[in-house]
Order: C-alpha cells, then structure tokens, then sequence
C-alpha cells in the first residue's frame, strides 16, 4: 500500500501534528511505503522524518495559505497512484481533498476543530468531549467513517513498553516542541521557588524550541533538574514521573496511558474544550490559560499538589481510564485497514 501523509509543522503550528503522523506512519510502515509532504516552514521537522526512514518531499512556504495551490505543488513530482492520503492540518479541508482525489483512491482526515468541510472516507478525531458523536455530522458525508475518541489516541511505540516504576517528588515540564510562549522558562523559575524537599524534575523541549540556550543558561547550576531536547523517551520519563506541569493537546492521551496526572495550560483555543471535560472527569487539573500564567501562581500550584498525594492518586486512576493500555496507535491501524479493506469490497 502506498501512502501519502500531508502535515506540517513550524515555531508557530508546533510539532504536535508531524508527532501523531510520524505514530501512525511507524505503524503503517510494515505494510506500506510512506511519502510525506510538508512546507518548509522556520522550524519544520523534516530532518526527523527522514531520520524515521519516510521519504519527504517539501513544499516552499508561502503566505497565505491556498489550498487549491497547495493542492497543485503537492501532485507535482508525486507518482500517479496513492492508495491513501492522510492529512493532519488545519488550514487544508474538502478542497485541497477534492484535487488530491486524482492520484489519491482513499482519503483519511486527522482533525481536532470540526470547524471545515471535509472530503474524506475515515475521520480520527482523538479528542474527549460530550459531543463527540454529533460534531462532524453536516461536516463529512454519510459514508465517512468516523474514528472518535482516545481510543483511537496516536502514540509512539514507547508509549507500549513496560513501565519503569513511579518515583516521588518527581515533577515532568512539557510544553510541546516549541513553546513559542516560553512557558517552560516560566515554569522553571517556578520550581526553584518551591519550598519543598528532594524534589526532582525533568524538562522537556523540542530542538526548533526558540528559548533553547536560554533555558539551558536557567538550569546551568541546577543538579536536580535535567534538560531533554528532542528525547524519544517521553513515556519513560512520564512513568517516573508523579506529577507533570504542561499543555494540552496530543500530550493529554499521553499523560493518560501513562496514568501521570496533570496540571494543564492551554496555549491555544482548541484545547480548552478538550481540556475542560478532561478535568470535569478528574484526569487533570486545567490552571488556567497562558496568559493567565505568572511564576507564582505556578510554584503555589505545584507546590499545591505535590503535597496531596491521595488527590494525585484519583487522578491518576481517572486518566487511566481515559486511554487503557491496549487502546491508542494499533487500535486505529485496524480500524483503518478495516475500513478500507470493506470499501474494496
């Protein structure tokens, strides 16, 4: 099977979406020969995919966004036949799919917003909301196969390991690969004004993050706090783990699995409804916006919850349920390869 994913990534999109993809596209890969095609924006990860093994072809970054151009500079160059095109953006919708459907037989969306038309024949949206089953009901045809639910979360494949053991007093700083808001510098001053014992802490930051040496410069004389650029090792990481400060997004199905609890920032609007019933389930606890944040208010929360180990606990026990062990990556390929195993009759 031949496979064509199109996502991007960049200082301001993040790399959440390229991280998902490159999940599905580990999985896939035993069975399929896998192209992506992404735009060179500042920040882009194409060096990664390479590194993966997956061909990358890569568009010019142009502003604005065009999706009938897009459309165009992607079929340039490609072979003639994709058995499946998978997109994970949220500037591409039904018309980028539209033309794509001339070298492309099946087309599967990876979406969040379920604010666009889409022209697809699979939808996975991983999110957890009440309204899950209704959102995308005037958005994709009839036929369209929905995939909803953490159930259907894209993790890596350390995400599937045996776990080490948790360890107290062990506090996970992630905000995404590239921060733009310099969150994690704000959550590192944080942590050395609490007041409490033996804590130790790992930080976690993608290598186009632009606060890179500054944070290095932050933790230079710090020996219980270490520094991960770029690790794929998060999950060993977040199993040691007793509590993690960080955003919301993929990071959310993550810390579930793992059955790390949570203080969440949102740093953009599509995470907040996600966010928002996460914590009405008790899985995390949702601080607030980035705006919202000060250095205070951080250490006070922390310092908050590291003295309620019971509370954590709950927590822990209520993300477990969120995303159980064998649910996630290997549940959405066969329900891919289901899919369109029956639409080839």
């Amino acid at each position: 099977m031949k496979i064509l994913f199109r996502v991007d990534s960049s200082v301001d999109i993040g790399s959440g979406h390229v991280m998902r993809c490159l999940a599905l596209a580990a999985r896939l890969s035993s069975s399929a020969d896998i192209t992506f095609i992404c735009r060179a924006e500042t920040g882009h990860l194409g060096e990664m995919i390479t590194a993966r093994g997956f061909k990358l072809r890569m568009l010019p970054a142009t502003v604005p966004f065009n999706e009938q151009q897009d459309a165009s500079a992607s079929l340039q160059g490609l072979d003639k036949h994709y058995d499946l095109l998978i997109l994970d953006h949220y500037n591409l919708g039904a018309k980028y799919c539209r033309v794509m459907r001339s070298q492309c037989r099946y087309i599967m969306v990876i979406d969040d917003l379920a604010n666009r038309l889409h022209d697809c024949d699979i939808l996975l949206d991983q999110n957890l909301l009440p309204d899950a089953q209704s959102r995308y009901t005037n958005l994709v045809s009839a036929k369209c196969q929905l995939l909803l639910g953490p159930r259907f979360a894209l993790l890596r494949e350390e995400f599937y390991l045996p776990a080490p053991a948790r360890q107290l007093n062990r506090i996970l700083i992630s905000f995404g690969g590239s921060d733009a808001q310099n969150l994690t510098g704000m959550a590192i001053d944080a942590l050395l004004q609490l007041k409490l014992c033996g804590i130790r802490a790992d930080i976690v930051i993608g290598a186009s993050n632009p606060w890179r040496e500054q944070i290095a410069l932050q933790l230079a004389q710090q020996t219980n706090i270490a520094l991960h650029v770029q690790c794929d090792y998060i999950a060993n990481l977040m199993h040691h783990a007793s509590l993690m400060l960080g955003s919301g997004g993929t990071s959310h199905w993550e810390r579930c699995i793992c059955a790390l609890p949570g203080l969440v920032v949102t740093v953009a609007d599509n995470q907040v409804a996600t966010t928002r019933y996460l914590a009405e389930q008790g899985a995390c606890v949702w601080l607030g916006d980035a705006e919202e944040m000060s250095v205070n208010y951080l250490a006070s929360q922390l310092e908050k919850y590291l003295t309620l180990p019971d509370q954590l606990e709950m927590m822990s026990r209520a993300a477990n349920k969120i995303v159980p062990a064998n649910a996630g990556t290997q549940y959405a390929v066969a329900e891919i390869e289901r899919t369109i195993r029956g639409m080839n009759g």
